[in-house]
């Protein structure tokens, strides 16, 4: 793991503020002073800063189902119930990695990796989330351009990569949607933006990871090779016209 990832993983920065402690010649590694941020620190060195002993800390990724009614947002003080309360405290301190809102269900990644949090969730990856969303009335199938193309809501452009109608049922309709980025309750705003009402919202894939056969408040690990997927991840330029998949 690199030098400024470690210290910033293991809680006692960020990682830009970890780059200057470095590069002021605050840092050792094994005895000898590092003042190169990308250096990469060996399994069992110790590392100290400013002489005093900084514990590597045990990183963790998981995926969770989240149930309608908890939170992602960790600062909200009015919130009654918190995604993270659905883990066992032994697991420390976890941060959901982008958003979900309340009314809302379905995949949820949380972990203590910052780095590995703006993989997943920065808009320069363009990592796809998937969704399945029930709206009425019936969706119109002339409006999935509308949808790709971009809807314009309070200055802000929220663009679909794909819309599919999955089924049509008497009054209503369930549609794939997937996006790539997470701007807050953009999925909501679209189709509030024509005419629709959300039913139902299920975020079903982020990445590779998909929900798969997780009940309502269950979690796993992450296989190292879907953490690897979203490391593996290089900022990608933004795609002029979406095309309908």
């Amino acid at each position: 793991m690199r030098l400024n990832r470690f210290l910033a993983a293991a809680g006692l920065c960020s990682r830009r503020k970890a780059e200057e402690l470095i590069r002021s010649g605050l840092v050792e590694v094994a005895g000898e002073k590092i003042t190169q941020p990308y250096f990469d620190v060996p399994e069992n060195a110790a590392v100290r800063v400013g002489g005093k002993a900084v514990l590597r800390q045990q990183l963790v990724y998981l995926a969770l189902n989240k149930p309608s009614g908890y939170t992602c947002t960790l600062k909200d003080p009015f919130a009654r119930k918190k995604v993270t309360q659905l883990l066992p405290a032994s697991l420390g301190r976890l941060f959901p990695v982008g958003r979900l809102d309340r009314d809302s269900c379905g995949l949820v990644l949380l972990t203590n990796d910052g780095y590995f949090a703006e993989k997943v969730s920065h808009p320069r990856y363009q990592v796809e989330k998937e969704y399945q969303v029930t709206v009425v009335p019936p969706f119109r199938s002339q409006d999935a351009r509308v949808f790709l193309e971009g809807i314009e809501d309070n200055g802000e452009k929220l663009v679909a990569r794909h819309i599919e109608v999955l089924k049509q049922l008497p009054g209503k309709t369930v549609l794939k949607l997937v996006l790539t980025e997470g701007k807050k309750r953009e999925i909501r705003r679209m189709f509030a933006s024509q005419r629709y009402h959300v039913l139902t919202l299920k975020r079903v894939r982020i990445g590779r990871v998909s929900l798969g056969s997780l009940k309502p408040g269950q979690y796993r690990p992450l296989k190292n090779r879907e953490i690897q997927a979203f490391m593996r991840e290089r900022p990608k330029p933004k795609d002029k016209e979406p095309a309908n998949r």
